[in-house]
C-alpha cells in the first residue's frame, strides 16, 4: 500500500532520525558511503539516444530511439520543491524550465510545496494515494527506504525494464564505471529512480585558516601538517587572543578524526573491514586530543551551543581556523575583507596516508539529488512521455542547457567553444548567485552535471577560488579506501536503526561527558564502561549489518544483458 511509505516516514520524523542529504557524514544514520575501487572507464555520454554507442565488451546497449522534441505533447506533472524561494514562487516563471519543457515536447504542471514545509508536504501526499506524475524526492524520504522503499510500496515505478529503451541516455550514464552502477542501483541491481550523476571532486571542503592571523603569530610562511602542528599553532592564536577553531557541537570534527584513521560513523579500517569509528580506541586518542585544546583553552568556548555561527565567528576574527568548503570561506573572505589560505587534510605524522577522500573522478550519483516516476503516472499510459522529460537531461544537449542555462543570457560561447557565465549570475545585484545559480541556470536536477570546476559560478567565476578547489588534488597520498558508497536495504536500514537510536544517543551524551571532563578520558574504567555499554547495545550487530550492506555492493557489476519490454 502507499500509505506504508509514508507511514514509515511520519515515524522517521517522531523519531528523530531524519538527516538531511548531503551532510558530513556525521550521523551514521544517514545513507552510507563505499570503499568499492573507482575505475577510469569513463565514456562520454551521448547527446542522441539514436545513435548506437561503441562496443563495450557485451554490455547491454541502450535499445531505445528517443527523438525531441517528442512527437505528441503529453502533460505531465511534477512535486517539486522550489530551490530558490526567496526569489522565484514557481518554476512556470523559469526560462530554463520552460524552454527544457519545449524542448522535449511536453508541458508540466508545477506542484511546490511550501518552504520548509518539504517533508511533510510529500508524507501527506504519499498518504493522499493520489499522485503526480513525478516527484522531486531528493532526500526527504532516505531514512525510511528512499525510492526504493517506494517501489516495494507500488508508489513508484521499477525502472529496472525501461531504462534501455525510454530513457538510453541515462543508461548510459549509469554505467560509465563500475562505481557509477553500483550507487545507481539498489542492493538487488534495481533501478529505482533518477539520480544527478557528476564528478564530485575535486574535494570541496578543507581546512581553512585567516592569512591575517597567521601573520600575526608568526605562520606567514608555514601551514599546520600533523596533529601537533595544529597544537602549535592553536597556542600560538591564543597567545595573540584568539581562538583556534569551533569544533562541532557533538565535539567530532571529521577531518580532525581522519587523521587519526578512523570515521566519523561507519568506514573501512586498515582490514578491509567495517568498523565504527566511534566504538574503537583510537577514538579515545581523538577525544583525548580535544579535551586537552578544551581545556587549554583553544576551543571557542561556545562550541556546544545551537547560536553560535562558526561563519560569523571566523569573519568576525574570533576563531583562526574553519573546515569548510573552500570556495564559500574564499568568498566570506571577499565580502568581509580579509584573505584565507586552504590547507591539506591533517594528518597524525608527516606522510600519512589519507584514506578519507569523500569526492571521486568518476561521475556518479551526487549531492543526493533523487527523482522518481510514480505508479499512477505509468496507469495512465504516460510513463514513456515522463522517462523521455527525464533523460533529456543526460544528453549532450539537454545537460547544458540544465549546466548553463540559455546561451546568450546566462552564458556566453567564444570561438573556440568555451563558455563563460554573464554577469547576470556573476554579478546581478538583486539576485545572490547562490540563488540564481537556480533559476538562470539549474545547478541541480535530474542530469548528467558537468564537474564544479568546470561549472559551478561560485566556483569558477573568480581564479582564486577555483584555485583553492583545486589546490591539493594531486595529493598521491590521498585515496577513499575508507569510504563506504554503499546503501542499505530497507530491511537493513530498519534493522540497523533500530540499533543506532540508542547506539548514537549514548555515544554522543558520552563523548559530551567526555570533553567537557564531566569524565575523565584517561581513567581506563570509564573508557572500558563506555566501550562495554555500546557493545551492550549490539554496535557488532550494526557493524555486521553495514558489513553486509557493502559486501553485497562490492559483488555488483554492470550487467551484460538486462530485460527490458
Amino acid at each position: 500500500m502507499k500509505k506504508i511509505l509514508a507511514l514509515l516516514l511520519a515515524l522517521t520524523l517522531i523519531i528523530g532520525v531524519f538527516a538531511a542529504c548531503g551532510g558530513d557524514n556525521s550521523s551514521s544514520s544517514q545513507q552510507e558511503s563505499s570503499s568499492k575501487q573507482e575505475e577510469s572507464s569513463k565514456e562520454e555520454t551521448s547527446g542522441e539516444s539514436s545513435e548506437a554507442s561503441e562496443d563495450n565488451g557485451g554490455e547491454t546497449e541502450p535499445t531505445g530511439e528517443i527523438t525531441y522534441p517528442l512527437a505528441e505533447s503529453v502533460n505531465l506533472t511534477w512535486w517539486h520543491p522550489l530551490r530558490a524561494p526567496s526569489y522565484q514562487s514557481s518554476h512556470d516563471d523559469n526560462s530554463v524550465w520552460k524552454k527544457i519543457a519545449e524542448n522535449v515536447g511536453v508541458t508540466i504542471e508545477w506542484i511546490h510545496p511550501a518552504s520548509g514545509t518539504e517533508t511533510e508536504q510529500l508524507n501527506m501526499l504519499l498518504v493522499s494515494g493520489n499522485l503526480p506524475d513525478i516527484i522531486q524526492i531528493d532526500g526527504l524520504i532516505q531514512n525510511s527506504g528512499g525510492s526504493s522503499a517506494g517501489v516495494d510500496d507500488g508508489s513508484f515505478v521499477d525502472l529496472t525494464d525501461y531504462i534501455p529503451e525510454y530513457a538510453p541516455d541515462y543508461m548510459r550514464a549509469i554505467t560509465a564505471s563500475d562505481l557509477a552502477y553500483a550507487m545507481a542501483t539498489t542492493a538487488d541491481g534495481r533501478v529505482t529512480e533518477f539520480d544527478q550523476i557528476k564528478q564530485t571532486a575535486p574535494q570541496y571542503s578543507r581546512v581553512n585558516v585567516r592569512n591575517d592571523i597567521m601573520e600575526e603569530i608568526g605562520w606567514k610562511d608555514r601551514l599546520p601538517e600533523t596533529i601537533d602542528d595544529y597544537t602549535e599553532m592553536y597556542a600560538a592564536m591564543k597567545e595573540k587572543g584568539y581562538y583556534g577553531y569551533r569544533t562541532d557541537r557533538n565535539g567530532r570534527d571529521s577531518q580532525l578524526m581522519y587523521a587519526y584513521g578512523i570515521g566519523n560513523g561507519f568506514y573501512i579500517n586498515e582490514d578491509g573491514k567495517v568498523a565504527y569509528g566511534m566504538w574503537t580506541d583510537t577514538y579515545r586518542d581523538y577525544l583525548r586530543q580535544v579535551r586537552e585544546w578544551i581545556a587549554a583553552g583553544y576551543v571557542h568556548p561556545d562550541w556546544t551551543s545551537k547560536e553560535a555561527d562558526t561563519s560569523a565567528l571566523f569573519a568576525q576574527k574570533e576563531i583562526g581556523m574553519y573546515i569548510m568548503p573552500s570556495d564559500i570561506s574564499y568568498g566570506l573572505a571577499k565580502l568581509n575583507g580579509y584573505e584565507i589560505t586552504c590547507v591539506n587534510y591533517p594528518r597524525l605524522k608527516s606522510g600519512d596516508k589519507f584514506r578519507f577522500e569523500t569526492t571521486t573522478w568518476d561521475a556518479v550519483p551526487a549531492d543526493g539529488i533523487r527523482t522518481v516516476v510514480t505508479t499512477d503516472c505509468e496507469k495512465a499510459g504516460r510513463l514513456e512521455a515522463a522517462m523521455a522529460l527525464l533523460n533529456y537531461g543526460y544528453t549532450e544537449e539537454g545537460a547544458e542547457l540544465y549546466n548553463w542555462g540559455i546561451e546568450d543570457e546566462a552564458y556566453t560561447r567564444d570561438s573556440s567553444g568555451s563558455k563563460t557565465f554573464t554577469d547576470l549570475i556573476l554579478n546581478n545585484d538583486k539576485i545572490p548567485m547562490s540563488d540564481g545559480q537556480y533559476i538562470y541556470k539549474l545547478h541541480f536536477g535530474p542530469k548528467l552535471a558537468e564537474p564544479d570546476v568546470q561549472c559551478n559560478p561560485g566556483t569558477i567565476g573568480d581564479p582564486k577560488a577555483l584555485y583553492w578547489r583545486e589546490l591539493y588534488s594531486d595529493d598521491a597520498t590521498v585515496s577513499s579506501d575508507a569510504i563506504i558508497f554503499a546503501s542499505l536495504t530497507v530491511d537493513q536500514s530498519v534493522a540497523r536503526g533500530d540499533i543506532m537510536t540508542n547506539v548514537e544517543t549514548y555515544m554522543n551524551e558520552s563523548t559530551l561527558h567526555f570533553l567537557l571532563g564531566e569524565k575523565d578520558i584517561n581513567d581506563d574504567a570509564a573508557w572500558t564502561e563506555y566501550m562495554d555499554t555500546l557493545s551492550s547495545m549490539d554496535i557488532e550487530g550494526a557493524i555486521a549489518i553495514t558489513q553486509e550492506a557493502l559486501d553485497d555492493f562490492n559483488a555488483k557489476s554492470i550487467p551484460t544483458d538486462w530485460a527490458f519490454h
